[in-house]
């Protein structure tokens, strides 16, 4: 016969980091709806009371593991160097490419950076209320750094006149576009081959006519 497995005690913040992950693990597999305080408690190994000394109900759990997804996110986005070009370099689309596709990197590997979370944005992000409003926040951000990069080009000369906004919100729809449709098919995305490609979709389209060069893909 098994041997349950004992409870451990852990100081309060611990503690709720615990039962948000457990939470987090028990949201993407069987959908917050389908999921119960029961589910979390048991992944958590605690009884339901511990569980609501930090939480009042199921709701409230995910909006605190929502608000740590999107506070996480956002926070890394605000650190990401922004575009810079070092003096006297001749900017071509090999350069522009290869810019383009770290920022595909950094943008997938924010959001989808395990199973359980990605798994968690997709459904949440297809829900209505509290959830899908938290989770705009994090495309207004990623949007708004890239939107920043387009700006910087710009200024540079380097790109052909465009309205950057627009082209931001483009490369960031495509990312979820692409990452969402992997997800949905039960595949792992493939973030190298999805940044690689949209990065040389993008790339000449963008560039100013003195600064396109062939590039090896």
């Amino acid at each position: 016969m098994s041997v349950p497995a004992r409870r451990t005690h852990l100081p309060g913040d611990e503690r709720r980091d615990q039962i948000l992950d457990c939470a987090l693990e028990v949201f993407a597999r069987k959908g917050f709806h389908d999921a119960s305080i029961a589910d979390i408690c048991a992944r958590a190994q605690i009884g339901r009371g511990t569980l609501y000394q930090y939480f009042k109900d199921k709701r409230d759990v995910l909006a605190a593991l929502i608000d740590r997804i999107v506070s996480r996110i956002i926070k890394a986005v605000e650190e990401w160097p922004r575009f810079e070009l070092p003096p006297g370099m001749t900017w071509t689309e090999a350069d522009n490419v290869a810019f383009v596709e770290g920022r595909c990197h950094q943008i997938m590997q924010l959001i989808f950076i395990d199973a359980d979370t990605a798994s968690l944005v997709l459904r949440m992000a297809r829900s209505t209320g509290f959830v899908r409003d938290t989770l705009a926040r994090i495309d207004d951000h990623v949007v708004g750094a890239i939107e920043a990069d387009v700006r910087a080009g710009l200024d540079h000369g380097l790109l052909r006149p465009l309205e950057p906004r627009l082209v931001a919100k483009f490369i960031v729809g495509g990312i979820e576009k692409l990452v969402v449709g992997a997800l949905d098919e039960g595949q792992a995305p493939d973030i190298a081959r999805i940044a690689r490609e949209i990065a040389m979709l993008v790339s000449s389209g963008l560039l100013a006519s003195g600064n396109r060069r062939p590039t090896t893909p």
